[in-house]
């Protein structure tokens, strides 16, 4: 009696174990598609988003391109734009300086604030050979400034992943860049590929390779202040070298005034908010410039703007770029006559920057004079004092530039 009451027991005990196994067998098959799910879900918003803002111009795609024929074309199109590429000596070949061949690109970024002139910098940058532009890679953090947690950690560290052209983990970046395609149409060579290709172009296992297969790598970023850029500087992997680009604030206010996006922000419309930052550059450049000097540089955008073509050499050479011809050409096309709206870059160079002095009254530059006061000290912009500098049209406000 004793045999089959234990076979009995053993018997049901191997039931037990059995459907337990297949339970969590079921369990975790179930999680393991709902993860794939979930994650297919978001690609399928994030496209249907992008394809809905497409139509508005284009109205048919090819949907048979494969990642790998677009990384083909575009690897040969760099290699046909750089084949007159004057190559530094410690960069003689492509290979050295794609990180698809594992070579050390050259990272150009800019350190800014909201219309500063940073459209028309990027546009120089983006101008040269083999360029990837990452626009505004901190839009998903709303308009805001970035001066200390909760933000920088995950700021900083975005901003690297970028440099590294790793798009993982980037999806709140990416639901932006289907909404909005700003973020998206200034890389231009990216761009080609999102109008014909768009069920691509917001996906990370796309956006990885494509990046890396470019020699010069730019990167505008306007919503980060200076000192927390020193940890991009600091990072012997990145080889970044930075400008920070600076503006008269009375420049900057007036540009602001006629964006809606700004307008609520406190850190976007609030004068004595956007100079207690240019303030804190100041002292942070002055730091960085010691440390870094071969690596950062300080250039006030109303002078790049009364001498773009010798400015934009200047900068170049920092940036261990020519000038070269492509960028003459954007120059040339660019900074003669005024094209566009708000946003255009096509620009009288000369005037653009001292807009303000025509489109202010007195009193708005009062208000923002009397807020800004030690930035303009800094900075060496001149105050206006009273309503007969505002009539004189020979008033210059420019002085000589704090850091020869």
């Amino acid at each position: 009696m004793i045999k089959p009451r234990l076979t009995i027991i053993g018997v049901f005990a191997i039931s037990l174990l059995c459907t337990l196994l297949i339970f969590v067998s079921q369990r975790f098959s179930s999680n393991s598609c709902y993860s794939h799910k979930s994650k297919g879900k978001q690609e399928g918003y994030r496209l249907s988003k992008l394809t809905k803002n497409l139509r508005k111009n284009y109205d048919s795609y090819n949907m048979t391109m494969t990642i790998a024929d677009i990384l083909n074309d575009q690897r040969q199109k760099i290699v046909n734009e750089m084949d007159s590429f004057e190559y530094p000596r410690d960069s003689e070949n492509l290979a050295a300086l794609t990180p698809e061949t594992n070579g050390i690109p050259f990272r150009s970024v800019i350190i800014t604030t909201w219309r500063s002139g940073s459209t028309f910098l990027g546009d120089v940058l983006n101008a040269m050979p083999g360029n990837y532009y990452h626009y505004e890679p901190l839009m998903d953090f709303d308009i805001i400034q970035i001066r200390g947690e909760p933000h920088a950690k995950r700021a900083v560290n975005n901003l690297k992943q970028f440099l590294k052209c790793n798009y993982t983990d980037m999806n709140d970046f990416l639901e932006v860049g289907a909404k909005n395609m700003d973020l998206l149409l200034h890389n231009t060579r990216l761009w080609k590929y999102c109008r014909l290709y768009p069920q691509h172009c917001l996906n990370p296992d796309f956006l990885a390779p494509f990046c890396k297969l470019f020699p010069l790598q730019s990167m505008k970023v306007v919503r980060l202040r200076l000192a927390l850029a020193e940890q991009l500087l600091n990072d012997p992997d990145l080889n970044v070298r930075i400008v920070l680009l600076i503006r008269d604030p009375r420049g900057t206010m007036q540009s602001r005034k006629h964006r809606k996006w700004c307008l609520g922000h406190s850190d976007c419309d609030q004068a004595d908010i956007l100079c207690k930052d240019i303030v804190s550059d100041y002292y942070a450049a002055e730091i960085l410039l010691k440390k870094y000097p071969q690596h950062f540089k300080v250039v006030r955008y109303e002078d790049l703007s009364l001498d773009p073509f010798q400015m934009s050499e200047q900068i170049l050479n920092f940036y261990g770029l020519p000038m070269d011809p492509m960028v003459e050409v954007f120059l040339d096309t660019h900074t003669r006559n005024n094209v566009g709206g708000g946003w255009s870059t096509f620009r009288d160079s000369k005037s653009a920057p001292f807009h303000w002095m025509r489109d202010l009254t007195y009193e708005e530059i009062e208000t923002i004079q009397n807020s800004c006061t030690k930035a303009m000290e800094l900075w060496r912009y001149r105050k206006m004092d009273d309503q007969h500098m505002y009539e004189d049209k020979l008033f210059n406000p420019i002085l000589l530039f704090p850091f020869s």
